[in-house]
């Protein structure tokens, strides 16, 4: 009969896991230094946060536990339980949340918030500008991490077929509309972090911004998209453009500068840094050498389809190992995984065009500096001659 003490082990085992980082580095090198970068934003955002004071260690802290309800959700949920990330060293509730996820959030919504702060003193304004800054700064992270595995997608749902260098379009359009959501909950009381409120009030804030900007942004998401997706055949791509385009439309005519801010060299800094790693992925990286090993889609009869989300659009209940469409491979192992296998490994496939990978990346980092550098820019406060 087990002992008490190995029943406490076997449920901590669930919720928290620890890897080998030599075999991790052995097996996907880019996806630690990965890692190694969003660790490293998050620190310096939660330094950037105590240093600058007001309201920003609170917003930093709303930011990791909102990531925390929004991937706790997603995990959940059948209906969006669709994405699996590689092993990492340190992996939490069951092998499906990698540490740096947590920090991940802090590196896209702080550095956003943070930047379109500086040009938006309405709450519209941040709210869009916010959302196109999550934007610029996902792109990268999101096309590069697919093609070297850090995690892979459901192969059929249709919520996320449609797809931009393997990267679904929803990908896109959630982290948007969620960012924005949540800045409309945390900015509740007016567009200002430098002012501090009641402890009650804040309290209540933060709250809200955990715990309600996850379903606004699921009612953002479903109120646009699934009625032109599902009954009016829009494809994906159509409709996160016209997202982006409206974003864009109202953060021109909203945006008012503030003044008197020197600049953030800290997180200019970091912008480097972050855009550059994942250049160099693009110049030097071998994603055919990057091997995943851990939970992914369960593998499985070919035949078997389910409903998607409560509609008539269906999707097969998992993946056909003889009949699928994604980035990834077996060539690295000797034999395929055996049906209903949830624990096996997959093989990155090398560039087609490693030109053309080198042109996106760099044509978004011209985009993204052109962006950011707007809001860098200082506006000094000039006095009027009497």
């Amino acid at each position: 009969m087990p002992t008490f003490t190995y029943l406490c082990k076997k449920v901590w085992k669930q919720f928290i896991s620890f890897e080998s980082i030599p075999e991790l580095w052995k097996n996907q090198p880019t996806y630690l230094l990965v890692q190694m970068l969003f660790i490293m934003g998050g620190a310096v955002t939660f330094i950037h946060a105590l240093t600058n004071g007001g309201r920003r260690p609170l917003l930093w802290f709303c930011i990791i536990c909102h990531g925390l309800v929004v991937e706790s959700i997603c995990y959940i949920i059948p209906e969006i339980d669709n994405f699996w990330h590689s092993t990492a060293p340190v992996m939490f509730l069951r092998h499906r949340l990698p540490l740096y996820i947590i920090t991940l959030y802090s590196v896209f919504y702080y550095i956003a918030i943070e930047t379109a702060y500086r040009t938006n003193k309405t709450k519209v304004g941040l709210m869009v500008t916010v959302g196109l800054n999550v934007f610029l700064i996902d792109l990268p992270y999101d096309i590069m991490g697919i093609k070297f595995v850090h995690w892979t997608w459901h192969d059929t749902d249709p919520n996320i077929e449609d797809r931009m260098y393997w990267v679904p379009w929803t990908s896109y359009y959630f982290h948007m509309v969620f960012s924005a959501s949540f800045v409309f909950w945390f900015f509740i009381k007016g567009v200002n972090l430098e002012q501090t409120y009641t402890f009650r009030t804040e309290i209540l804030t933060s709250l809200k911004a955990i715990f309600l900007s996850t379903p606004c942004g699921v009612l953002c998401f479903s109120v646009l998209y699934h009625p032109l997706h599902d009954l009016y055949n829009v494809p994906t791509q159509t409709i996160t453009v016209f997202l982006i385009s409206l974003y864009i439309m109202l953060s021109i005519l909203k945006r008012t500068p503030r003044k008197m801010f020197h600049r953030p060299s800290t997180m200019i800094l970091y912008l480097t840094v972050y855009y550059a790693t994942f250049l160099c992925f693009t110049i030097w990286g071998k994603p055919e050498n990057e091997i995943s090993i851990g939970l992914h889609e369960e593998t499985g009869p070919c035949n078997i389809t389910v409903s998607s989300f409560g509609t008539e659009l269906k999707k097969r209940k998992y993946l056909c190992i003889e009949d699928y469409n994604e980035d990834f491979d077996f060539h690295c192992v000797n034999d395929v995984p055996a049906q209903h296998s949830l624990v096996y490994t997959i093989c990155g496939t090398p560039f087609k065009n490693r030109i053309e990978y080198i042109i996106l990346i760099i044509t978004i980092i011209m985009v993204a500096f052109t962006h950011f550098n707007r809001s860098f820019k200082i506006i000094k406060i000039t006095k009027k001659s009497h």
